[in-house]
């Protein structure tokens, strides 16, 4: 079975980034905004700005494969691939779950993994003998790429759909030009009765971006060490200009 392999990482310079943002702005429907945001002014929505074209209204679809990774650390520059097709996947069948919904999604290769990104969320894919996925771990990674300067209000829900797989260390994280800003457990295990109890979390966070700041919206696997678990997860995002 063949999985998806990494060459050594190497920096990518800021200019690369700001220079590719540059270059699509006129391709964005709103295109760049190189006047001051107005209050409150929506610059970006993940769930609105859900596209099957890769940085459509900035944003793309892709993942990290850290079992591949040496260091096991994230590098925004090194470390996201984009996911390869976008549309159902009749193998695994996430799109077309009794329990919730996800309509089209990007996913790597449907019948080897689980990652996978639709408009209100995504999934990892993990190494638990449980499911019959590939047993790498790899972290489903939404990006914008900022078309603005100034500072920002990312805002949205983040939490686990159903109340199994990853019991353990499910995550959703944000990072920023890199800094993760934003981390939070979407759900707990009942230290009673071992159930799992969902917790959905409404987050917000100020951040300042510029044209080109990577912006990048994680959703983590559970590590082998604690079995390898994962499972869907809703993680939306609405970028607005701070008041």
């Amino acid at each position: 079975m063949h999985h998806p392999t990494k060459t050594t990482k190497k920096r990518t310079p800021r200019l690369w980034a700001t220079a590719l943002a540059l270059a699509v702005c006129p391709l964005l429907t709103a295109g760049c905004h190189t006047a001051s945001l107005q209050p409150s002014e929506t610059v970006a929505d993940s769930i609105s700005g859900f596209s099957g074209e890769q940085g459509a209204n900035g944003w793309s679809y892709g993942y990290w494969d850290r079992t591949a990774d040496t260091d096991k650390s994230y590098s925004q520059t090194t470390d996201f691939q984009l996911l390869r097709h976008f549309g159902s996947d009749p193998i695994n069948q996430v799109s077309n779950h009794p329990a919730f919904h996800t309509g089209k999604l990007w996913t790597l290769q449907d019948g080897v993994y689980y990652t996978a990104l639709w408009a209100e969320g995504g999934s990892a894919n993990g190494t638990t003998k449980l499911a019959p996925q590939a047993k790498v771990e790899h972290w489903a990674v939404r990006r914008w790429v900022s078309t603005v300067n100034g500072p920002v209000t990312i805002s949205g829900h983040a939490a686990k759909i159903l109340n199994w797989g990853d019991v353990d260390s499910g995550q959703a994280r944000i990072v920023v030009d890199g800094t993760t800003v934003f981390s939070a457990v979407t759900h707990l295990r009942d230290t009673n009765s071992a159930d799992i109890v969902m917790r959905g979390t409404n987050y917000s966070v100020n951040v300042t971006v510029h044209i080109g700041s990577l912006v990048d919206f994680l959703i983590t696997a559970g590590p082998t060490e604690t079995g390898g678990a994962f499972g869907p997860v809703k993680f939306t995002a609405t970028i607005r200009a701070t008041p």
